[in-house]
């Protein structure tokens, strides 16, 4: 399997993996990007949903080899069935379910599977670094940030 090379959605998948951090808002975040990208920016959840699925079509279309049912949801069935759990365990809405299931599928995407273009952080840029797992510190300088970017995407 042939990974996916400069993706259209690059940076959301990005921002899923933790790379970008900015001050918890998902939908304002998740909306910048989406402008980056159409020169819009989408505000309410049922845009951002929408969106976020036209970026699990794209990647489910792009992906080179058989996709699992489980994993990229690409039956309309386990998809809705997982949307419903969502909403039912985490009591969200639909949109919010659909923006964090397919989160969760670019958050799991390995590196056999698509090769990412590494962020660049910098004083004119929306996001600091991120991490899954808290917050980077404040302190750390751009230099720094972009140093240990490089040494992950080597």
């Amino acid at each position: 399997m042939k990974p996916i090379e400069n993706f259209t959605y690059n940076d959301i998948v990005l921002y899923c993996k933790g790379w970008y951090q900015k001050d918890g808002n998902i939908l304002e975040d998740l909306g910048y990007l989406f402008s980056q990208i159409y020169a819009w920016t989408p505000k309410r959840e049922s845009e951002i949903a929408h969106m976020m699925l036209v970026a699990l079509d794209k990647l489910c279309d792009t992906l080179d080899g058989p996709l699992s049912p489980y994993r990229f949801y690409n039956k309309h069935s386990i998809f809705m069935e997982e949307i419903h759990k969502r909403m039912s365990i985490y009591e969200q809405s639909m949109d919010m379910a659909i923006i964090g299931l397919v989160r969760s599928v670019f958050q799991s995407l390995s590196k056999d599977e698509i090769k990412l273009n590494p962020p660049h952080y910098g004083r004119k840029e929306y996001f600091r670094m991120g991490s899954l797992f808290g917050r980077t510190p404040i302190s750390m300088t751009y230099t720094e940030m972009n140093r240990r970017t490089q040494q992950m995407f080597k």
